[in-house]
């Protein structure tokens, strides 16, 4: 069977139409689809069979040293490119239907901030958002920082939020996430309601958070964060996700239900979820002084 990149292109279209992918998995899938055909090509393998599925395997492991989430990244493509192959009958059978892979697992712990940078860039996000001579435009990424640390959100979700997605009565925020799933969050400090509250009521504004009102893209985002944490002191290279993780690691720290912060984070599974469960080291040390376990034991005294 030869693929070609028409039907790529055609699993990515429907991918997009039935999943509500961001921007950046779609690209992705794109590459991978892409890198996949030339690795066939190259090496003259038949798609359809088991051991190419298994000689790309050994492929990006071996030669390119892929990472293990990279890897299971490109074969979880490959497996969805296959099974849309079976639905419009371009291929009798997907050749993972009778595949069992052992791929390595990712060991790193999600990457985040200290809670002392996550302070330093809050400090500096509100010192922007008191600023009472500071216009609505100028406060709007130091809120959108605020709300990133305070929830969670994904890039992808703060970009998305329209003024009418924010209850300014209830702090409540309707959050599109992935998968076309919706789910609700609120904001529970006063000061940052407000201004939402005033940032919703923007007169002919599409997104409740892009300094002009207007869309605004992930990359601009991303950008603009990177600046405003390098001008707040922060040296590590900040991105939104840092931040997701790092409201999760803080939340978990200070003794929020896991279940909570699955709602929060808007995972369909809390085994997502429950990798943020390691907890930072100064969470561990409190908890440990907190047991005082030896002490609690007793035993001998001098």
């Amino acid at each position: 069977m030869l693929l070609t990149e028409t039907m790529t292109a055609a699993y990515v279209s429907r991918m997009k139409t039935m999943r509500d992918p961001s921007d950046h998995t779609v690209r992705a899938y794109t590459s991978d689809l892409r890198d996949y055909v030339g690795f066939l090509a190259r090496a003259q393998l038949c798609a359809g069979r088991e051991d190419t599925i298994l000689a790309y395997a050994r492929h990006l492991a071996t030669e390119r040293s892929a990472a293990p989430r990279t890897l299971r990244r490109r074969m979880a493509c490959l497996r969805g490119f296959y099974k849309e192959l079976v639905r419009t009958g371009s291929l009798d059978r997907s050749p993972f239907a009778a595949l069992e892979m052992q791929l390595p697992r990712a060991k790193s712990l999600p990457r985040g901030v200290t809670r002392t940078d996550a302070a330093r860039l809050a400090d500096a996000a509100w010192s922007i958002c008191l600023d009472r001579k500071l216009s609505l435009a100028r406060k709007s990424f130091a809120a959108a920082v605020l709300l990133l640390i305070s929830t969670g959100l994904r890039v992808a979700e703060l970009v998305q939020l329209r003024p009418t997605d924010f209850d300014a009565e209830g702090g409540g925020l309707h959050v599109r996430g992935k998968g076309r799933r919706e789910r609700r969050v609120f904001v529970v400090d006063d000061r940052l309601r407000t201004l939402l509250a005033k940032l919703s009521g923007r007169e002919h504004a599409k997104s409740l958070l892009s300094p002009n009102g207007q869309d605004w893209s992930t990359q601009s985002v991303r950008r603009s964060l990177r600046s405003f944490a390098k001008a707040a002191g922060i040296e590590v290279h900040l991105t939104p996700h840092m931040l997701r993780h790092t409201c999760a690691t803080l939340l978990l720290e200070d003794g929020v239900d896991l279940r909570f912060l699955q709602r929060l984070l808007g995972h369909e599974n809390i085994a997502t979820t429950a990798i943020y469960a390691h907890v930072g080291d100064v969470g561990l040390r409190t908890a440990l002084a907190n047991a005082a376990l030896l002490s609690r034991l007793g035993g001998s005294k001098k």
